[in-house]
């Protein structure tokens, strides 16, 4: 699985212009960097809320830190039965340390570990690098781009993805995430954006489980702030170490 982060350099065409064709290249640009800043480490704070049957399952309090490599690690700050958990992402390793058993196993990147959420679902996914544009259309009376995406990656965890785009408010309405065989795995919906350092980021989605269907993930998603981390900090063997609640 391939993620990435940054902030794009290139600017959009400007919101609500039809005038000529939709500059996709800076859509995925967009896309690719709703959750970071281009050429430097950061870090954001998501909480996520778990639903059933419209009743809140379960939340997690989540810290990210994102190298500039674009590695990761996820720590659960609640609820205070999983506070310590920590999940490492080092290219298509994933890892999750259990402090209680003081345990480090390996992850997909699909499996829940932040009550319904998945490692997926916290970080965002490599539009540019990693996929590919295999058909476009725009609706000229909504502005809505249309755009299915393939991936270069046999290892991805979406092989295709679905993008409706609002060219008009130039922002994300809803991707939807498929395996190679084209089953739907989930639907994200993109609710609230927020300013960070001139450039908008997402401060609120929600995420539907195709298998789970009276489910539903709510994210929010703040405090981006750019940061710099030491190379160590993103390797096993640090996941146990009580230093990282420091960094």
């Amino acid at each position: 699985m391939t993620f990435i982060f940054g902030e794009a350099s290139a600017q959009p065409d400007a919101p609500g212009s039809k005038s000529q064709a939709p500059d996709i290249s800076r859509v995925l640009a967009n896309m690719e960097y709703l959750r970071g800043f281009r050429g430097t480490g950061f870090n954001f704070t998501a909480d996520v809320i778990s639903m059933e049957d419209g009743k809140t399952s379960e939340g997690n309090q989540l810290d990210v830190k994102i190298s500039i490599t674009g590695d990761a690690l996820i720590e659960v700050l609640g609820p205070k039965s999983d506070r310590g958990r920590r999940t490492l992402v080092s290219g298509h390793d994933f890892w999750l340390y259990l402090p209680a058993s003081s345990n480090i196993i390996r992850i997909s990147p699909l499996q829940r570990v932040f009550g319904f959420a998945s490692i997926a679902d916290v970080l965002n996914i490599s539009y540019l690098s990693g996929y590919t544009v295999e058909s476009s259309d725009v609706s000229t009376n909504s502005g809505l781009l249309h755009l299915t995406l393939k991936s270069k990656d046999e290892q991805a965890t979406y092989a295709r993805i679905d993008l409706n785009y609002d060219l008009t408010k130039d922002r994300p309405v809803e991707t939807r995430h498929y395996t190679a065989s084209g089953r739907l795995l989930k639907t994200i919906q993109y609710k609230e954006f927020r300013i960070y350092d001139g450039r908008p980021k997402i401060e609120k989605i929600a995420i539907f489980d195709a298998l789970r269907t009276t489910s539903v993930i709510w994210m929010k998603m703040s405090e981006y702030h750019k940061a710099s981390y030491p190379a160590s900090l993103f390797t096993k063997n640090m996941l146990a170490s009580s230093s990282l609640l420091t960094q």
